[in-house]
């Protein structure tokens, strides 16, 4: 039987209440059971635990104690935060959905869904989720591991139709002023530096960063505004403002 780690986040659905605490199931973990005291579900004073837990609620838990001896699992809900929380959802949302996705393909190609997710255990081992296959096949990548050609051509079609990568865009407003005889020249320079820079006129210029992650687009305008800031000197000023 597969338990989850100490300490581990996990995904839980409420299955009962009682004055003391909470009984839920842990989905990724064959429905195991845990049992969060009352004390576990919020860092306040509790007088109705109804009033912070329902039936078929899914929730978000941290274990707190193993015992595979007694097949015990004990868990937390206050210790999760509300970014661990949405994290947590999203990624259970997400494999779910991939598993629906293995499904179908399955379905399309007569194999038992048993059959085909082993064949796809290479993959998932090399991009460590079955989502993170699909979204990388969605864009393209090519997998290091090899699998079965006909295979792959039908998770990277099933990944192309399904998986569509939200695209974060920020943007900011540069303003450059050129004092010296060969300002243009200055100004030539420090635009070569910059990406997708459009004239937006009186020396103003709109920057816009897409990426898939919003950690590599904000590193991306980092360096953007450490670019800005080396290229002012006594006779050129440049400044980056940005907009929401």
């Amino acid at each position: 039987m597969n338990y989850p780690e100490l300490n581990e986040l996990a995904v839980g659905i409420v299955r009962k209440i009682m004055p003391f605490g909470a009984v839920v199931s842990l989905p990724e973990y064959g429905n195991l059971e845990a049992f969060i005291h009352i004390s576990e579900v919020s860092s306040g004073w509790i007088k109705n635990i109804r009033e912070h837990l329902k039936e078929d609620q899914i929730i978000v838990v941290r274990t707190t104690l193993i015992d595979k001896n007694k097949n015990q699992i004990d868990a937390s809900v206050k210790r999760v935060s509300e970014i661990e929380k949405k994290r947590k959802l999203a990624s259970y949302q997400s494999q779910k959905r991939a598993l629906k996705l293995l499904e179908q393909i399955a379905r399309k190609t007569g194999k038992t869904f048993d059959a085909l997710q082993k064949q796809v255990e290479p993959l998932v081992a090399e991009f460590g989720d079955l989502y993170t296959v699909f979204e990388a096949l969605s864009q393209g990548y090519e997998p290091k591991t090899k699998v079965p050609k006909q295979l792959l051509t039908i998770l990277q079609e099933t990944a192309k139709q399904e998986i569509k990568i939200k695209i974060i865009e920020l943007k900011a407003q540069v303003t450059a002023v050129s004092y010296a005889p060969n300002g243009v020249k200055e100004l030539s320079e420090l635009l070569k530096k910059l990406p997708n820079a459009h004239y937006l006129g009186s020396g103003k210029y709109l920057i816009t960063i897409s990426s898939p992650e919003i950690k590599q687009a904000e590193k991306k305008m980092n360096e953007v505004s450490t670019i800005i800031e080396k290229s002012n000197s006594t006779n050129f000023e440049a400044s980056m403002e940005r907009l929401k």
